[in-house]
């Protein structure tokens, strides 16, 4: 844990984000987010709210420090690198692995990069070693991390500047013909931290899909999402908000013949930066291995479509 009193240096950041970076890692996001609730920081000797501009020079008065929480332990989990060089590592994560460590027994990637890339732990030794986003445990697909503080923090606030794309695939249920985009407000539901809805006006987080229909067959199609934003679950619910939930996602959608029992029908498959110089290459997953079975029943040509 750091020490309780820090000096903010680097362009103007928002308090709640300045502490999720610096200290999130350590004390956790929800402890970070109670201290702000509670009005519990200082910023040059006054209560500050989240939302208050740290600008260089501010001195920050934490309350009194919390016990650390345990190290993410590295576990040798073979990986499929799709990339790797000195500031970054992308994997294909299989369905049905965490991205990073947590209360569940399975093998997380995040342990698994620590124990291929130890110096990911002068990043975050606590839960998400070098990863730069998530996805959630039944998405398959890309996931990004980086071996350095400095390439961490330059793809951070690659995304946060919102100068990053994400491609994915997913296979929803029924016929959708058209393509479109979709600007629905996220926020968390009341009394459930792990389940996203659209927002009240005036609350939640910005949230924005682009989706284009590949191929159709019977009542599942294939689409082709793309975002910049990245808010807990949003492809998810904003399919979901459509009316064409993600096939197999038992949160947000329905009981399904051709659902799996584990996972769902989202992959991550491509990211481009604005900039080539902040992921240093286009990244690219596979076309999903997992997929074959369905997609070869329904004769959708994914190695075709893969390529356009």
């Amino acid at each position: 844990m750091a020490d309780a009193r820090l000096i903010f240096e680097g362009p103007p950041t928002r308090l709640d984000r300045y502490l999720r970076d610096r200290l999130g890692h350590a004390l956790g996001r929800r402890g970070v987010a109670v201290w702000l609730r509670d009005h519990a920081v200082r910023v040059n000797g006054r209560r500050a709210a989240k939302s208050q501009m740290l600008r260089p020079g501010d001195e920050i008065l934490l309350p009194e420090a919390a016990p650390a929480r345990p190290l993410l332990v590295p576990v040798a989990t073979p990986l499929a690198i799709v990339h790797a060089d000195g500031d970054l590592v992308a994997i294909d994560k299989p369905p049905g692995m965490p991205s990073t460590g947590g209360a569940g027994t399975a093998p997380s990637a995040a342990a698994a990069l620590l124990q291929r890339y130890p110096e990911m732990a002068a990043i975050d030794a606590v839960r998400s070693a070098g990863l730069v986003h998530r996805l959630d445990t039944g998405t398959s697909g890309l996931l990004v991390a980086a071996r350095t503080p400095a390439a961490y923090a330059r793809v951070r606030d690659a995304f946060a500047q919102k100068s990053i794309v994400k491609e994915y695939w997913a296979v929803v249920v029924g016929r959708l013909a058209e393509g479109g985009r979709i600007t629905t407000p996220l926020d968390r539901r009341p009394r459930s931290r792990k389940r996203m809805i659209a927002a009240a006006p005036g609350r939640g987080w910005p949230a924005e899909t682009e989706y284009l229909p590949l191929v159709h067959a019977g009542d599942l199609t294939l689409v082709r999402l793309r975002m910049r934003t990245g808010v807990t679950h949003q492809l998810r619910v904003h399919l979901a908000e459509l009316g064409h939930p993600v096939l197999g996602d038992r949160r947000y959608g329905a009981v399904h013949p051709d659902a799996p029992a584990e996972w769902h029908y989202l992959h991550a498959r491509r990211m481009t930066g604005d900039d080539r110089t902040t992921l240093g290459a286009v990244l690219a997953a596979p076309t999903p291995p997992h997929w074959e079975a369905l997609c070869a029943r329904l004769a959708w040509p994914l190695a075709r479509l893969a390529a356009d």
